[in-house]
């Protein structure tokens, strides 16, 4: 699958492959939003935010967000 700039603002599905990609969707959710396509680690990656409010305390929710690497990501795979 080819990711380009625009793409941003579309919305994703991620799939854990690892047990830390596997707990990452259970927390946050499978539903992802690309607002970024750069590099990270020096490899060309998406910047994504998660569907919902999930991290932070019980009265002040903030988006998880988070870098995928856009080939031979370690924790999770995505698609459409």
């Amino acid at each position: 699958m080819v990711v380009t700039h625009r793409d941003v603002g579309k919305w994703v599905v991620l799939k854990g492959k690892t047990r830390h990609g596997k707990n990452r969707i259970n927390q946050h959710g499978s539903t992802w939003l690309i607002e970024g396509i750069s590099t990270f680690q020096g490899q060309p990656a998406i910047h994504l935010r998660s569907e919902n409010k999930t991290e932070g305390p019980k009265d002040n929710k903030g988006f998880d967000s988070r870098w995928v690497l856009l080939r031979d990501d370690p924790n999770f795979i995505y698609f459409w």
